[in-house]
């Protein structure tokens, strides 16, 4: 039992550790450092992906068969989404000062409340799935505790980063990155990061609604999901010229190519 808890964590950890080092190179791509304020960024984002991992497990487990030996993960993953953000609130508040100054929280208090309480709910979270916790209370109100506090917290922590990034993501797509990154014409991660959350939250609204319809709806969203992505990309080289510079002559060469046998 313990050795099988221990295999579950560290499958957990591993996956963790895939999706912050992806997220970790991509933000080094866009801009071409990395340090503890940009490492910050990719703990949040880290801590978001799980935690709507999380949720889609139970909405997919419930719709396909597939998928059902991922739910015995749940509970490990939404552990480690619990460490992921809690060093994000740690670096935040006492290790980027510079960054993240009172002025700042004061002027988007919202913001940060909402951040706030959903580390709180998911450090309660974490703090009732020791054993000793689970045999004290009752199964009921404990399975409670659990599958609404996630869905809380993935709510507030959803909430926390678009009302956060939203008015960079419209000036990004209005004029394109700034010239101060390497790779401007790359979308935030944030806004990669959110896309996915928004898909767990519509494929949930769609299972709510309509649990036979879902099964065929949820496939279509996640195609949806991939355009928006791949538009976004499209949108960034578009509105960024210097990623021209980034596309082979070769490429180049056959564009114009295409162009000329269009116009002759």
């Amino acid at each position: 039992m313990y050795t099988e808890s221990i295999k579950k964590y560290s499958q957990a950890i591993l996956t963790s550790l895939v999706i912050f080092a992806l997220l970790s190179f991509y933000l080094y791509l866009r801009r071409g450092y990395f340090d503890l304020f940009i490492a910050n960024k990719v703990f949040a984002a880290t801590s978001l992906i799980i935690l709507a991992v999380v949720l889609l497990i139970g909405n997919l487990g419930r719709l396909y068969d597939l998928f059902d030996p991922l739910l015995i993960y749940r509970k490990h993953l939404g552990i480690v989404s619990f460490f992921a953000a809690f060093v994000h609130g740690v670096l935040s508040l006492f290790f980027l000062s510079s960054r993240f100054s009172i002025d700042y929280y004061l002027y988007n208090l919202p913001t940060f409340i909402l951040g706030l309480v959903g580390l709180v709910i998911l450090g309660y979270l974490f703090l009732i799935s020791f054993k000793k916790i689970i045999q004290k209370m009752n199964p009921k109100v404990w399975w409670l505790h659990q599958v609404w506090g996630a869905r809380i917290a993935g709510g507030l922590v959803f909430l926390h980063l678009i009302l956060m990034k939203y008015p960079g993501w419209i000036r990004w797509y209005q004029i394109g990155g700034s010239d101060d990154l390497v790779r401007p014409y790359l979308p935030p991660a944030s806004i990669l990061a959110a896309a996915f959350g928004l898909f767990v939250i519509l494929a949930r609204v769609v299972e709510i609604a309509n649990r036979n319809l879902a099964k065929r709806i949820i496939p279509i969203i996640f195609v949806a999901l991939i355009l928006f992505i791949g538009l976004s990309f499209t949108v960034g080289m578009i509105k960024s010229p210097m990623a021209l510079r980034a596309i082979p002559s070769v490429v180049l060469v056959s564009m114009d190519d295409q162009l000329q046998g269009l116009t002759e």
